[in-house]
């Protein structure tokens, strides 16, 4: 692969630096239910856990990722690549990247293997060694007004046990969602 397919990882740190067409691919990857408030992001900037990166290839924005340190394991809320740029490689780049940048495990959410593209997503994932958690487990709701959903945990290097996802479960609703069960 040259340098021309490159992708960057740039740290979105200012409200400022939030753009429309950041937002946009936001909107236009995750159903209402499965995102944010655009609003809520602002806040969640000033929170040391949370990690906002825009996805640039050549200087052009191509996607975005959210990922919070949650001390045991890194847990990536959201990750998209415009429509677009799919299939050319830039989502096991940056995929990657966070695996080199990392010796704590990566956890995910997916959606069930319901529609095709669903099913293509846990595929891409298991191609790089992401293991599917047969738990049950649903996304709480951002807010009162959306619907929690039900998903998959993905993990990387090892399978989520028995034991650890009661864990992950915990820690993930309390430091992304603010729940506490």
């Amino acid at each position: 692969m040259t340098d021309v397919n490159k992708i960057e990882l740039i740290r979105v740190t200012d409200s400022c630096e939030l753009s429309h067409e950041l937002r946009t691919i936001y909107e236009e990857a995750f159903p209402p239910d499965e995102r944010r408030e655009w609003t809520q992001f602002i806040e969640l900037l000033k929170n040391p856990n949370f990690f906002l990166k825009a996805i640039y290839n050549q200087k052009k924005l191509i996607g975005i990722l959210t990922i919070w340190n949650l001390h045991e394991f890194r847990f990536i809320e959201h990750f998209a690549i415009q429509d677009a740029e799919r299939g050319k490689g830039f989502g096991t780049q940056v995929v990657n990247q966070l695996l080199a940048g990392t010796s704590i495990p990566l956890i995910l959410e997916v959606e069930e293997p319901v529609t095709e593209t669903a099913h293509k997503r846990i595929q891409f994932y298991e191609r790089i060694n992401f293991s599917v958690c047969k738990r049950e487990y649903f996304q709480p709701p951002y807010t009162n007004d959306k619907n929690e959903v039900k998903m998959l945990l993905m993990s990387y290097p090892e399978k989520i046990s028995e034991v650890y996802f009661l864990q992950i479960k915990d820690r993930i609703y309390r430091m992304v969602y603010g729940i506490n069960e």
